[in-house]
C-alpha cells in the first residue's frame, strides 16, 4: 500500500466540526483536497461536499472581499506584486532625480528590494508613521532613503485608490470584530507573521493549530566530492526504488531549484530512459516550472517583437531562422544560409533592422532572392502605431498584430506543454492591460521591456498527472509525507542559509522583531524547523552534502548531527550494463578518405588560386570542403577591422606607394617631406578603397588611428627598401594564370621587382611572421610564392617575403642571388636535409614536382583528414566536420565526460 502524501486522518474530525484548514502554500492544500477526494471515492460516494481547505492568504483575501461586500471597510483596487514593483520602480527614479544625491547603479533591483521591506514592515506590524521609529530610520542613510520612497508609494497608492494583498490584510484587521467568526485550524504552520496571527486570531472564535505528528524515522547522511556526484547519485536512487518498490512515493528536495532542476531532470531522464521518444514519459512531477520568458514558444515570440525596434543582433536572428514557431518555410534553404553568411561577413555583432530588412529582402542566391523574413520586417515597419506611444493595453493589441505577420505559434501542431505555455501567453497578455492603472503612454521599446519583465515573473508549470517522484523546493516539500525522502544540498554553508537583513530596515529593528533573515538564530531556527517537518513526513529521510562546492571545501550542516554516516544506497559513476556492452563492442572502421574526382565542369566551375593549393597541402580534408563542398567557417564579430580587411588595406596602401615611387633611385632621392607626403597619399587611397558604409560605421576616430598605423608601417618598409641595391618596381597585383595538369589557377602577384643583371625577384607582402621553412618538404605550408615564381614569365632569381611587421619589417627569402638583405643564397644549407636540394635551380625543380603533386592529388579526389601539423587546426574552423582527433574509440570515462558536458543544454 503506497505511503500517502498527507495523511489526512487527524482532520477528519475537524471538517465534521466545521473548522476551515488553512494552509501555508498552495500545494499542500491541493494535496489535502486530493486526499479527501480519493476518500470519498473509495467509500463508494458519487457526490461530496469539498473539503474547507484554503492556503491562508487566500482565505484573508476571501475575508476582505466578505468585509467589502458588508460595507465594513472602503474598497480598494486590488494591484498585484507587478504592479506594486512598476509602482515602486517610478517612485525611486522620481525621488533620486529630486534629490539629487545618490546615482543607484540597479534601479529596478534596489526597488525590489524595498517592496520586500514594506512587505515584512506590514506583515511584523511595524507602523512607519510614529515618530521615533522614523528617527530609528533616518540614522541610517538607506535606511533614510528608503523611507522616503514608502511616503511617495504611500501617496501613490492613497491618490489612487489602491491597495496590495497586505493592505487588505491590514483593513480586514481594523473590522474583524464587526465580522461573522469561523472555526479555523492551522495546519502545518511553522512561522506565521504576527499580522496574519492576529487577524486570523480576531476573525475566528476557535483556532486550533496542527502540527506535524510522528517520530524520526531512519536517517542517513552521505558525502559526495561534488554536485554532479550528488545529483547522479540521487537520480539513480530514484529510479532504482520507484522500480523496485512501484507503489512508494519519493521526494527529493533541492536546495536550489533554479540551479540544479535543468541538470536533475537530465539525469533523471536518462535513468528513466526518456531521453528520446519517451521524453513526455518522465514519472516526475516538479514542483515548480521555468519562467515564461524561457519557455521555447514564447522566447521566439519576444524575440520576433523584438525584430520591430531599430536595432537587433546576428545572434538573435540567426536563431529565429531557426524557429519552428514562425512561419519561414524558407529559412533552412540555401538561400537563407547565403543570407547568414553575409550577416557574419559584415563583421559586426549589431545590426540596424533596416540594414538587416535590405540585406534579407536583396540577399541572392543562384535565381533565388530574398527572404520571407525581409517581407515581414517591411510589413512591420509599416505600421506606424509601433512608433506612437501607448497605454499597455493598446501595446497588447499591437503586440497581437506583429506576431500575426510572423505566423506565430506556427504552421505545425503544439504539443500538451507548448500550448499549455501559449494559453499561460495570452493571460499574461491580458495580465499587462493591468497596468494601464500605473503607467503612463509607454513607447515600443517601454512596453516591450515591460512585458518582457511581466514573462519572467509569470511561472510556467505544465498540469500533469500526480507521478510516484516529486522533486521540490525547501518550503514546498514541508507538511507532505513520502516513503523515501532524499534532502540534497545540504553543506554547512546552505543550511542553515546565511543571515541576509534587509539593508531598507534598521538592523536593530529587524533583531527585535526577529524578521525573516534578520540574524544568523533566525536562520538556524527556520532551518532546524523544516529539517523536524521532513523528519516526521518519512520513515526514511537521505540526506546529502558536497564535499567541495565553487573549488572550496565543505562540511556538512550541524543539523545534521543525529544522521547516520553511511555509503550511498546506488553506485555512482559508469552503468555497469552500459560498461559490459562498450568493453564487448565491434568497432567498424571504414576508410572513406577519396571522394569522387571532380568532372570538366565542376573543375571549371571551382575558383581558387594559390589557396587551393595551400589547403591540400595543410590537410586534403579542408581543400574538398572548401573548394568543393562550399563549406567555409563563419567569421568571427570584431569591434574594427578583421585581420584580412587590415591585410588588404596594407597592400592597397603598398600598390599605391609603389605605383609613385617606381624605384630605388626615386626612393633614396626622396626628401623627409616627400615621403611623408607619398606616404600620407598611399594612406589617403588605400582608405577611400574601403566602401563608404565600412567607412561612416567604424567613423572617423577609428580611421585616423588606422591612418597612423599605416603611416607607421610603411616609414618603416621604405627603411627596409633603402638597404637594398638597384631596383625597378615591374609590376603590383598582377594577375596570371597558372595550369597545373587539369587544375587552372588564378594567381595575383603583389610585386615583381626588375635587378640589375635583369632577373626577376618575386615578392610576397605579408603582416605576419613569415619563414623560409614553409616553402620546404613534400608539403609546403605556404605554396603561394612558389606558385607565383613558377608562373612567372621566366624563372625568378628569387622569391622573398615582405615581412611589413611593427618593428620587426624585413626580407625573408631565398634565391640564387642576394636580391635584398634577408633573401639567402646557400640553398643546402636552407633546407637542412628537409629536401635533397643543393642549388636555387634543383630547388625550383623540386617545388614544381610538389606542386603538381598536390594539384594531381586535389583533382583526384584526394581528401583525407591528414593536418600537416597541429596548427594547421589553429584557423581552419572546420573541426566539427572533420571530427579531427575524434575516432569514435574514446574510453568509458571520456565518452561519459561528453555526454555530461552537454547536460546544461537539456530540458
Amino acid at each position: 500500500m503506497p505511503r500517502s502524501l498527507y495523511d489526512i486522518t487527524p482532520l477528519v474530525p475537524l471538517v465534521e466540526a466545521g473548522y476551515v484548514l488553512l494552509t501555508p502554500n498552495l500545494r499542500l492544500a491541493r494535496r489535502i483536497k486530493s486526499e479527501w477526494d480519493a476518500r470519498r471515492i473509495a467509500s463508494g460516494a458519487t457526490a461530496w461536499e469539498p473539503i474547507p481547505v484554503q492556503p491562508l492568504e487566500s482565505w484573508l483575501a476571501q475575508q476582505w472581499q466578505r468585509a467589502v461586500a458588508l460595507g465594513l471597510v472602503a474598497p480598494l483596487v486590488p494591484i498585484n506584486s507587478a504592479l506594486a514593483g512598476e509602482i515602486w520602480q517610478q517612485v525611486v527614479a522620481q525621488e533620486e532625480s529630486e534629490s539629487n544625491q545618490y546615482h543607484l547603479l540597479r534601479p529596478a533591483a534596489a526597488a525590489e528590494l524595498a517592496a520586500q521591506a514594506r512587505e515584512t514592515l506590514l506583515r511584523w506590524q511595524v507602523d512607519t508613521s510614529r515618530q521615533n521609529l522614523r528617527q530609528e530610520f533616518t540614522l541610517d542613510r538607506d535606511c533614510g532613503t528608503f523611507l522616503r520612497w514608502l511616503d511617495l508609494f504611500e501617496q501613490r497608492l492613497a491618490a489612487a485608490g489602491q491597495g496590495t494583498a497586505l493592505d487588505c490584510v491590514r483593513a480586514l484587521q481594523s473590522c474583524a470584530p464587526q465580522m461573522p467568526r469561523s472555526r479555523v485550524a492551522l495546519v502545518e504552520f511553522d512561522d506565521i507573521p504576527p499580522l496574519y496571527q492576529a487577524v486570523v486570531t480576531a476573525l475566528s472564535d476557535q483556532s486550533q493549530v496542527i502540527e506535524p505528528a510522528g517520530e524520526p524515522g531512519e536517517r542517513y547522511l552521505y558525502a559526495f566530492p561534488d554536485k554532479r556526484a550528488e545529483l547522479q547519485a540521487v537520480a539513480r536512487w530514484a529510479a532504482t526504488t520507484s522500480r523496485e518498490n512501484p507503489a512508494s512515493s519519493v521526494g527529493i528536495v533541492l536546495s536550489d531549484m533554479a540551479a540544479e532542476r535543468v541538470a536533475l531532470e537530465h539525469l533523471l531522464r536518462r535513468e528513466f530512459d526518456c531521453l528520446g521518444e519517451n521524453y513526455t514519459s518522465l514519472p516526475v512531477n516538479f514542483s515548480t516550472g521555468i519562467s515564461l520568458d524561457r519557455a521555447p514558444v514564447v522566447r521566439d515570440a519576444l524575440a520576433a517583437l523584438a525584430l520591430a525596434g531599430p536595432r537587433t543582433t546576428v545572434a538573435a536572428v540567426t536563431a529565429l531562422l531557426q524557429s519552428r514557431f514562425l512561419n519561414l518555410p524558407d529559412a533552412l534553404t540555401a538561400l537563407a544560409g547565403r543570407f547568414q553568411t553575409r550577416l557574419f561577413d559584415a563583421g559586426r555583432e549589431e545590426l540596424n533592422t533596416a540594414d538587416l530588412r535590405h540585406l534579407a529582402s536583396e540577399v541572392r542566391h543562384g535565381e533565388s532572392k530574398g527572404l520571407l523574413l525581409g517581407q515581414y520586417l517591411l510589413a512591420i515597419s509599416g505600421m506606424r502605431e509601433l512608433r506612437q506611444s501607448a497605454l499597455p493595453s493598446a501595446w497588447v493589441e499591437r503586440f497581437c498584430e506583429v506576431l500575426g505577420v510572423w505566423g506565430w505559434p506556427g504552421p505545425g501542431p503544439l504539443d500538451s506543454l507548448e500550448f499549455q505555455q501559449v494559453e499561460l501567453w495570452y493571460r499574461t497578455l491580458d495580465e499587462f492591460r493591468g497596468y494601464d492603472a500605473v503607467c503612463n503612454p509607454l513607447s515600443f521599446s517601454q512596453a516591450l521591456q515591460l512585458f518582457r519583465s511581466s514573462c519572467a515573473r509569470q511561472m510556467s508549470q505544465p498540469r500533469t498527472a500526480d507521478a510516484k517522484v516529486q522533486v521540490l523546493g525547501p518550503l514546498e516539500a514541508a507538511g507532505l509525507a513520502f516513503d523515501h525522502l532524499w534532502v540534497c544540498g545540504m553543506q554547512a554553508t546552505r543550511w542553515p542559509a546565511p543571515a541576509r537583513p534587509n539593508p531598507f530596515i534598521p538592523q536593530g529593528l529587524q533583531r527585535r522583531l526577529q524578521m525573516p533573515h534578520a540574524t544568523a538564530q533566525r536562520e538556524w531556527m527556520f532551518a532546524q524547523g523544516l529539517l523536524r517537518q521532513y523528519e516526521r513526513s518519512t520513515p526514511m529521510l537521505h540526506a546529502s552534502y558536497c564535499r567541495q562546492m565553487d573549488d572550496a571545501p565543505e562540511m556538512p550542516s550541524a543539523l545534521l548531527e543525529g544522521f547516520t554516516p553511511a555509503e550511498p544506497p546506488v553506485a555512482v559513476g559508469i552503468d555497469p550494463d552500459w560498461l559490459r556492452l562498450w568493453q564487448q563492442r565491434q568497432p567498424l572502421l571504414l576508410d572513406d578518405s577519396s571522394a569522387p574526382p571532380p568532372g570538366a565542369a565542376e573543375l571549371e566551375a571551382i575558383s581558387g588560386g594559390s589557396g587551393l593549393l595551400e589547403d591540400q597541402s595543410q590537410c586534403p580534408f579542408r581543400a574538398f570542403a572548401r573548394r568543393r563542398l562550399g563549406v567555409e567557417p563563419l567569421p568571427d564579430f570584431t569591434i574594427g577591422l578583421s585581420a584580412s580587411e587590415r591585410g588588404s588595406l596594407l597592400h592597397d596602401a603598398l600598390k599605391i606607394l609603389w605605383g609613385e615611387i617606381r624605384d630605388q633611385a626615386s626612393l633614396l632621392a626622396l626628401g623627409d617631406s616627400a615621403e611623408a607626403e607619398v606616404i600620407a597619399g598611399a594612406v589617403r587611397g588605400a582608405i577611400e578603397i574601403i566602401p563608404g558604409a565600412r567607412r561612416q560605421l567604424l567613423g572617423r576616430a577609428y580611421w585616423q588611428l588606422e591612418s597612423r598605423r599605416l603611416d607607421r608601417l610603411l616609414r618603416e618598409w621604405l627603411a627596409v627598401e633603402r638597404q637594398r641595391g638597384e631596383f625597378v618596381v615591374s609590376e603590383r597585383e598582377s594577375d596570371i594564370s597558372l595550369r597545373m595538369g587539369a587544375l587552372q589557377l588564378r594567381l595575383r602577384v603583389d610585386r615583381i621587382d626588375r635587378l640589375p643583371d635583369g632577373s626577376l625577384m618575386v615578392i610576397d607582402y605579408k603582416s605576419g611572421v613569415s619563414r623560409v621553412q614553409d616553402w620546404l618538404g613534400e608539403r609546403p605550408a605556404k605554396p603561394q610564392l612558389l606558385l607565383y615564381g613558377s608562373a612567372a614569365a621566366e624563372p625568378p632569381a628569387a622569391l622573398a617575403f615582405a615581412q611589413v611587421r611593427h618593428r620587426d619589417s624585413k626580407f625573408v627569402g631565398l634565391g640564387r642571388t642576394e636580391a635584398a638583405p634577408g633573401v639567402g643564397t646557400d640553398i643546402g644549407k636552407a633546407v637542412k636535409g628537409r629536401m635533397d636540394a643543393t642549388d636555387w635551380e634543383s630547388l625550383n625543380e623540386h617545388w614544381r614536382r610538389n606542386l603538381q603533386r598536390l594539384a594531381l592529388e586535389f583533382v583526384s579526389g584526394q581528401a583525407r583528414v591528414d593536418p600537416l601539423t597541429p596548427a594547421s587546426c589553429t584557423w581552419c574552423g572546420l573541426q566539427a566536420l572533420c571530427r579531427v582527433g575524434i575516432d569514435g574509440m574514446n574510453s568509458p570515462q571520456e565518452t561519459a565526460e561528453i555526454a555530461d558536458g552537454d547536460e546544461e543544454y537539456a530540458s
